[in-house]
């Protein structure tokens, strides 16, 4: 028989957690405070199988990592620093390779995360810290990833997560609940800490100071009379800017995909199992009554009166109201009765006859007059009706469960040395071609290729795969798959320049553009340092002229560049600059600067940014003093050796 899905009322396993649908205790958590913007997500909540003391000899391997009782084996943390990457890759907008991430210092940034929230566990086990099974089932029914297409939790999907982890629902129970104690044990410290307002001040001195500029725009000017370059010209500017022709890395490849919507639409469901799970979730099929309500509102017992008898006069409601209380009533829309916010209001809509103007009724709004419109009976929605639903979410369970099956035997397939093209005949995958895309999305070829967009994870793991030959899975949001192989590697290289002899060309160009540009802001510089009137001088070699409103550092309405921020609050008063900016040149003159106003509320802001870094350091120092405390051990050697041959 199948499982029904889990309701508000159901139980997730014989221990009896009920998991309730409130998303609060799912908003505060720990690790904000712990090393920067890449410790804000738990891999806990996102396929990490790491954390509560399993053990060393999980999966078969020993730990290579022990923080007091707790071991890590380099399955666990090479799961670890694949999410890392994956989050790295998502803030920087550039797909980093295993390779290159441990170069950079993912590796010990990843060990650096996982020893401080394990120590910092331990810690608070030490002190007794704790938090219930409801309040851990609570954040679980909150995560995206175990919610269906209805938004409600799925109880088919939490534990297609457990078994994909290798996990039992008691050991996930467990880690959330440590992720609930971090945040009682750290925000102790938050709580503790204020920023010293001499620090506060001398940082607000410089960020609330402003200036106002007279400013002078040359644009670049693609009428210069430049010419073309000769031949010399040409070469000299190629040979001196080789490598900005060069070309990336482009890699061919072969994929094969399956996705869950596909499959769910073969699937045929027999009549009996779509019976039963209409009985088992009855309750969800019943559509409450549902009323077109309207309520007009009084400041007094004695202005409703007056309004009731002005309608049972012959006035309409609408007249009526707004003659008393200046003000026409106010509709509530088709609503049922959980869904009016005031308790008085539901219990007197939910007993009047259609078109029958209330007695006067009592809250702590004031008093009110309700008129129902219309009135359509709660029902219970028929199996018929009910049917396509039930269809379409059970197809898509069974197809989850067909894809998991599907995908073992693709696996086991390429594993045993079938090619990808044999296994995506035998398993009915649509097949794909890739001739030649870079790590950042740019095709070599748009002919070439029939499909003009690549998706980026497809793109991000194609450049994780070391040798051409290789392939890789990645499974999709949807529940479905894609299995890509490597076939070729375009490295980067500097073409010859009669290759790209345009593109050279045109570079020449806006060279020559941006140095008519900057020379012309230079003369206008020199000339308005001898007193010149710059508003004349832009007029004379045809800028553009402003005088700036008083900004600050961190402005975003100003419509001068960007790029003269910075140089213009490093100038003195009545200093003259000049800067290269994206559209031309400009020449900036300072001509007043206003100090910060220190009453001014941004100033608060600012004590608690530097009040949050405070209490950064302050759980970075904690954390190293209990590393000390509890122990830390790291066989650097097997680390090393492993992630080298992956």
């Amino acid at each position: 028989m199948r499982r029904p899905q889990l309701g508000c009322g159901q139980e997730l396993t014989g221990d009896n957690i009920m998991l309730e649908a409130l998303r609060q205790s799912s908003k505060s958590w720990v690790m904000k405070v712990i090393l920067g913007a890449l410790a804000l997500t738990f891999v806990v909540f996102f396929g990490s199988d790491i954390g509560g003391g399993r053990g060393g000899n999980q999966n078969g391997a020993g730990p290579v990592v022990e923080v007091g009782n707790t071991n890590f084996t380099v399955h666990q943390i090479g799961r670890e620093l694949n999410d890392q990457i994956q989050r790295t890759s998502q803030l920087t907008g550039q797909q980093l390779d295993t390779e290159t991430a441990i170069q950079a210092g993912l590796l010990d940034q990843t060990l650096s995360r996982l020893v401080t929230r394990t120590v910092i566990d331990q810690a608070a086990q030490k002190l007794g810290v704790t938090t219930s099974l409801d309040a851990a089932s609570t954040a679980i029914r909150a995560l995206p990833q175990f919610k269906g297409p209805s938004g409600r939790f799925e109880r088919a999907q939490f534990e297609r997560f457990l078994l994909h982890n290798n996990q039992t629902e008691a050991q996930f129970v467990n880690q959330v609940r440590l992720d609930l104690i971090r945040t009682q044990y750290i925000d102790t410290i938050r709580a503790a800490v204020t920023a010293p307002a001499p620090l506060t001040n001398t940082i607000f001195k410089r960020r609330g100071e402003q200036r106002v500029a007279e400013i002078v725009i040359v644009p670049v000017r693609p009428d210069a009379g430049i010419g073309e370059p000769d031949t010399v010209e040409l070469s000299a500017f190629y040979d001196a800017n080789r490598a900005a022709f060069e070309t990336p890395e482009f890699r061919v490849a072969t994929y094969a995909t399956m996705d869950a919507n596909s499959l769910a639409n073969e699937m045929v469901i027999p009549e009996e199992e779509l019976r039963e799970e209409y009985e088992l979730r009855g309750n969800e099929f019943f559509q409450p009554e549902v009323r077109d309500i309207s309520q007009a509102t009084f400041v007094s017992h004695e202005n409703a009166k007056r309004a009731k008898v002005l309608i049972d006069g012959g006035k309409n409601f609408g007249d009526a109201a707004k003659e008393v209380s200046g003000l026409q009533p106010v509709s509530l829309g088709n609503v049922a009765r959980t869904e009016v916010p005031v308790t008085e209001l539901a219990d007197t809509a939910f007993n009047l006859p259609v078109d029958v103007i209330s007695a006067p009724v009592e809250s702590d709004l004031g008093w009110h007059l309700i008129l129902v419109s219309a009135i359509k009976p709660g029902r219970i929605i028929p199996f018929d009706e009910a049917r396509e639903l039930l269809h379409e979410e059970l197809a898509r369970d069974e197809a989850r469960d067909a894809i998991f099956d599907l995908l073992n035997d693709v696996e086991d397939g390429l594993a045993g040395g079938a090619s990808l093209e044999d296994v995506a005949r035998d398993s009915n995958l649509t097949r794909g071609h890739i001739n030649g895309v870079s790590s950042y999305g740019l095709l070599r070829s748009k002919s070439a290729n029939p499909d003009s967009t690549i998706q980026p994870e497809l793109v991000e793991n194609l450049f994780n795969i070391k040798n051409p030959g290789d392939t890789e899975t990645i499974e999709g949001h949807d529940g479905g798959f894609t299995v890509i192989r490597l076939d070729e590697v375009d490295p980067p290289r500097i073409p010859t320049l009669d290759e790209v002899r345009d593109q050279v060309i045109a570079a020449w160009k806006t060279d020559r553009i941006t140095t008519v540009a900057e020379e012309t802001a230079q003369k206008i510089a020199d000339r308005a340092r001898r007193g010149e009137s710059l508003e004349k001088l832009a007029d004379e070699f045809k800028g553009t002229f402003e005088t700036t409103p008083a900004f600050d550092r961190m402005e975003n309405e100003l419509t001068i560049p960007r790029e003269l921020i910075t140089p213009v609050f490093e100038a003195a008063r009545g200093e003259v600059i000049t800067q290269l900016t994206s559209g031309g040149a400009a020449i900036a003159k300072v001509i007043k600067i206003e100090p910060a106003n220190m009453s001014d509320p941004a100033r608060e802001n600012i004590s608690a940014v530097l009040t949050n870094q405070i209490a950064n350091d302050l759980v970075t120092q904690l954390s190293t003093a209990l590393e000390n405390e509890i122990g830390v051990s790291i066989d650097q050697e097997a680390l090393q050796d492993a992630f080298q041959t992956q």
